[in-house]
């Protein structure tokens, strides 16, 4: 087992729906963890935001929408 697939489930396991960066504009889907090449130190679990900015497909954040 890798760190992808542990960080992976815990992710699926505990109902979140990917990983962001608070201090950056850094975000990845559970389906796609790690795309970036900067550091994931900082990565939070989150979840799946409404997005109307028009620059993403999509933003993970600290509250679940309900």
């Amino acid at each position: 087992m890798n760190t992808r697939r542990i960080v992976r489930k815990y992710l699926e396991d505990n109902g979140f729906d990917g990983l962001f960066d608070e201090d950056g504009e850094c975000a990845c889907k559970n389906d796609d963890l790690f795309p970036c090449d900067g550091s994931s130190f900082n990565c939070k679990p989150g979840y799946k935001q409404p997005c109307d900015c028009g620059d993403h497909d999509f933003h993970i954040g600290l509250n679940k929408e309900k």
